[in-house]
């Protein structure tokens, strides 16, 4: 069974059913993740993401990019919930920024009405104050906010990501 981790907010929503599908910055030795828009995805393998070089001069086929995550129907252990335990529905990689609004939402981002305002937000923290979160105009910018959080370039760079969608398995 392969671990997978989420922060506190992020793990309330996964007990709450409001997170379903989770994005992983893929990790890779190649220049993928430095100049992202110079590949295309082209499909997850049993060995793993088949990934092609739009670069003329390169070689066309990148080795296949291992997925932590293993393949739908694989079981995930949610570290700090040993007992909570999430099935690959379905998985594949995509750039970040082609998220939308139902995607964002379906990563757990909440939404609110303050002063008569609709706001998102609800799962990055607020340093200044603890114990509260940051809201703002869109699902999307929520998300983004978070994602800039964890891992600081990916949105500007508009980084490939695994997408993993899941489903908590009950206890029997």
């Amino acid at each position: 069974m392969r671990l997978i981790s989420f922060t506190p907010a992020l793990l309330a929503a996964v007990r709450a059913d409001r997170k379903t599908v989770t994005r992983r910055r893929i990790a890779s030795p190649l220049s993928l993740q430095q100049q992202p828009d110079a590949y295309r995805y082209h499909g997850l393998e049993q060995e793993g993401a088949l990934f092609e070089s739009l670069q003329p001069g390169s070689t066309r086929w990148l080795p296949l990019i291992s997925c932590p995550f293993g393949q739908p129907g694989a079981l995930l252990c949610v570290q700090e919930d040993a007992s909570l335990r999430l099935e690959v529905v379905s998985l594949h990689a995509e750039q970040v920024r082609t998220l939308t609004n139902t995607d964002a939402l379906a990563e757990g981002v909440q939404e609110r009405q303050l002063a008569g305002q609709q706001q998102w937000g609800g799962v990055e923290p607020d340093p200044s104050l603890p114990g509260c979160y940051r809201w703002y105009e869109s699902p999307t910018a929520a998300f983004r906010a978070l994602l800039d959080s964890i891992y600081s370039a990916a949105w500007e760079r508009n980084e490939w990501v695994w997408v993993v969608k899941f489903t908590r398995v009950l206890p029997v």
